[in-house]
């Protein structure tokens, strides 16, 4: 059967499969090649103790930020490095302490090189600056990352092992009553690093079904001029 005989629902659903193909296999060649930027780390929330009803946790970015959500109608106050109030979440939205040494250790990756300025006093009352308008705040928290320059004595022994790195713990209040979100660090071993080989096949098919669908177009086009 020629692609003049070819009847058209046939040979649409041909060029739209090709099409697919190629687009489906796109993305994992991103995700294994170049692109790729996963360190190994992953933390996750385990649970909150007590559990305050209305209010939810979770790690967004792998290990990057603790994300919190308040719908409980109450008060809700993250504590800092040095129990000190660092986060304030209420009915008009979310605040940051000025004078808590969190608010600019969080600003770094590597909290030891962050810079105090005068203003902070853990022991002092709060200074309060709104920092979101809704009920859901993100931060950095170093409670729940790795922040050595070096990786942690269980990965420099043995990279290849998916592990516990540690257990950690971001207390809070709500309504003046303390709990406290509690959570693991883990490591696993990252995809295979740029240089590596995993991603030429997904781009040399994803390359194969571009051709085709350009071959499949181009005797499409004769067929119609010959009819």
């Amino acid at each position: 059967m020629n692609a003049r005989s070819l009847p058209r629902s046939i040979h649409g659903a041909a060029i739209v499969a090709v099409l697919v193909t190629g687009i489906a296999l796109a993305p994992t060649a991103a995700a294994h090649g170049p692109t790729f930027t996963g360190n190994g780390y992953i933390s996750n929330v385990s649970s909150v103790e007590p559990n305050v009803l209305g209010m939810f946790a979770i790690v967004v970015g792998g290990d990057a930020r603790l994300r919190l959500s308040n719908y409980s109608g109450k008060t809700i106050v993250i504590r800092g490095y040095q129990g000190e109030p660092y986060l304030r979440f209420d009915k008009t939205g979310v605040f940051q302490n000025m004078r808590s040494p969190a608010t600019y250790r969080n600003r770094l990756r590597f909290p030891a090189s962050a810079a105090l300025p005068a203003i902070v006093d853990p022991s002092a009352a709060p200074r309060w600056k709104r920092v979101a308008r809704g009920a859901t705040y993100a931060w950095s928290d170093h409670r729940i990352h790795w922040t050595g320059q070096s990786a942690p004595p269980g990965v420099q022994k043995d990279p290849q092992k998916t592990q516990l790195v540690f257990r950690w713990r971001v207390p809070g209040s709500a309504d003046g009553a303390p709990f406290a979100i509690k959570g693991i660090l883990g490591y696993r071993p990252p995809p295979p690093t740029p240089g590596g080989h995993d991603w030429v096949l997904p781009v040399a098919v994803a390359a194969v079904s571009v051709l085709a669908l350009l071959g499949l177009l181009a005797t499409h086009r004769r067929a119609r001029r010959a009819a």
